[in-house]
C-alpha cells in the first residue's frame, strides 16, 4: 500500500516533511512508543479512519482526544507529539497514521503480543508423507504455530498463526489458511524475496547439507533430494521438496484440470509428487531434477535447474 497525502509531501512516506529522522530508523524506539496506553489509543483511533481500502483518512486534535477520551490537552499533546513522525504525520489539521502503524495494530489486534492462545490438538484425513508411512496426520496448535504432526515423523507443515485464527477455525479450516500461506511463501522465495523480511533469498538445488532437521526427527535417506532456501538478511533458512516448487506451474495446473482433480488450496501432504521420495536427480551439470506428476495412468515430467526454476516439460 501507498501513503498517500497533500502538498506537504506525505506521499513520499517520510514523515511529511521529507527528512527522515533518527525515530524512523530504530525500531526499539518504535516498540517503546506503543508501551504507553494512550499511545496505543491514539494509533488505534487512527488506524480506524484508515481501515476502509486503508484510505489516506485522519483526524484531528480534537476529534481524536475527544475519541482517546483524554480530558488533559496538555498531556494528550504530549503524547501525539511522541507518535508523530515514526507512526504519525500531520497532513493540514489532520493527523494520519502511517503504513506501518496501520501494520502494526493489525499485529496487536490480531493477538500476536497478547498471549500464546488456546491450543488445539486434533486429527485429521491426511496421512504422513514420509516413505512407507501411512499412520494419520494430527494439527497441533500451540503457542501461535499450527503444524501437521505424525506421530513417528514429527512436524511437516508448520506455520506461525496469531490467536485471531485459530478462535475463528476449525482444524481443517487452519490446513487451507496454512496451506494458502505456505504456498506464497513458496512462490515469494522462488521469486527471490524471503517470506519473513523481504529481503533477497537465494534458492539451490539439490540443497547443501538439507535434512529438514528442525521437522523432521528422524534420519532421512541419502537419497532424498531437497532444495534450500537462506536469506542472507534475516538468516532465516529452509528446505523443501522440490515437487512443491512446481505445484503453481501452468503445466501442473492444466494437467490436473484435465483430470477433473481439483489442485489449487490442496495441502502439501496430499500431492504424491510432492512427497519426500520424489524428484530423481538426472544431472549436475547442469543440475536438472525431474519430477513425475502422475493422475489416471498419465505422466507430466518437469525438470528444475540449480535455482528451482521449470526449463523443461513434457507430457506423456
Amino acid at each position: 500500500m501507498v501513503e498517500r497525502g497533500g502538498s506537504r509531501g506525505v506521499g513520499n512516506g517520510d514523515g511529511g516533511d521529507g527528512q527522515t529522522t533518527a525515530e524512523d530508523a530504530d525500531p526499539t524506539s518504535v516498540f517503546e512508543l506503543l508501551a504507553d496506553e494512550t499511545r496505543l489509543a491514539i494509533v488505534r483511533e487512527l488506524a480506524a479512519e484508515r481501515q476502509s481500502n486503508w484510505q489516506w483518512a485522519g483526524a484531528t486534535f480534537a476529534e481524536l482526544r475527544r475519541a482517546v477520551g483524554v480530558e488533559d490537552a496538555g498531556n494528550f499533546s504530549y503524547h501525539l507529539e511522541k507518535l508523530c513522525g515514526p507512526l504519525v504525520v500531520k497532513d493540514g489539521d489532520e493527523y494520519h497514521l502511517r503504513n506501518r502503524g496501520m501494520q502494526l495494530v493489525g499485529a496487536v489486534e490480531s493477538g500476536r503480543y497478547t498471549g500464546p492462545g488456546d491450543p488445539m490438538r486434533e486429527n485429521v484425513d491426511y496421512d504422513c508423507p514420509y516413505p512407507d508411512c501411512d499412520r494419520p496426520l494430527v494439527a497441533v496448535y500451540e503457542d501461535q504455530y499450527f503444524r501437521l504432526r505424525c506421530p513417528a515423523h514429527h512436524v511437516f507443515n508448520g506455520t506461525a498463526l496469531p490467536p485471531v485464527a485459530a478462535d475463528h477455525h476449525t482444524a481443517d479450516e487452519l490446513v487451507a489458511i496454512t496451506m494458502l500461506e505456505m504456498r506464497q511463501q513458496v512462490q515469494r522465495a522462488r521469486a527471490g524475496v524471503c517470506p519473513n523480511c523481504w529481503g533477497p533469498i537465494e534458492g539451490q538445488l539439490p540443497g547443501t547439507d538439507a535434512s529438514l532437521s528442525s521437522q523432521i526427527d528422524v534420519d532421512l535417506p541419502e537419497d532424498i533430494l531437497l532444495a534450500t532456501f537462506d536469506c542472507d538478511q534475516c538468516g532465516i533458512s529452509f528446505d523443501l521438496p522440490p515437487g512443491a516448487c512446481v505445484v503453481e506451474h501452468p503445466a501442473v495446473v492444466a494437467f490436473y484440470r484435465h483430470h477433473d482433480e481439483p489442485i489449487r488450496g490442496r495441502p502439501y501432504v496430499t500431492l504424491p509428487f510432492c512427497h519426500l521420495d520424489r524428484g530423481a536427480l538426472e544431472s549436475e551439470d547442469p543440475v536438472r531434477v525431474r519430477i513425475d506428476v502422475r493422475l489416471d495412468g498419465d505422466r507430466l515430467s518437469l525438470w528444475l535447474d540449480e535455482e528451482t526454476n521449470v526449463v523443461e516439460c513434457e507430457r506423456e
